[in-house]
């Protein structure tokens, strides 16, 4: 697990072979740079990924911009990936930018699982 600022991370394995990054806390600009770490080593490990974000208390603008670095970074490095959130931290800061076609947001973490899979199926990996 790994902590800074207000946030914890919490990085475990699925059956499927998909890594879930459980974030807890408040995501600001102190404490964003720790996620970066962890989705950059994911991303640059090719590894397909669920970040967790139902334990958020606070979403910054500095966290909405590296959800956002981090669908570009997917997608140009071929890297399947969802956003599991429910309540309002996350869905509505998402809504209110315009984003929500952008980011795959779901509500449980079985949804986001499938479109991971999806994606897999999609892109014969």
């Amino acid at each position: 697990m790994r902590t800074a600022g207000e946030v914890s991370i919490h990085l475990r394995g699925h059956p499927d072979g998909v890594a879930i990054a459980v974030v807890t806390g408040d995501l600001d600009t102190a404490s964003v740079p720790a996620l970066a770490e962890v989705l950059d080593e994911l991303l640059t490990a090719r590894q397909d990924f669920v970040l967790d974000l139902r334990g958020l208390g606070f979403l910054g603008v500095a966290g909405l911009e590296l959800l956002l670095e981090t669908a570009r970074r997917g997608a140009q490095h071929g890297v399947a990936w969802a956003v599991v959130t429910w309540g309002c931290v996350v869905v509505r800061a998402v809504e209110a930018i315009g984003v929500a076609g952008v980011l795959p947001v779901h509500p449980t973490l079985i949804d986001a699982l499938a479109e991971v899979e999806a994606w897999r199926r999609a892109h014969a990996r």
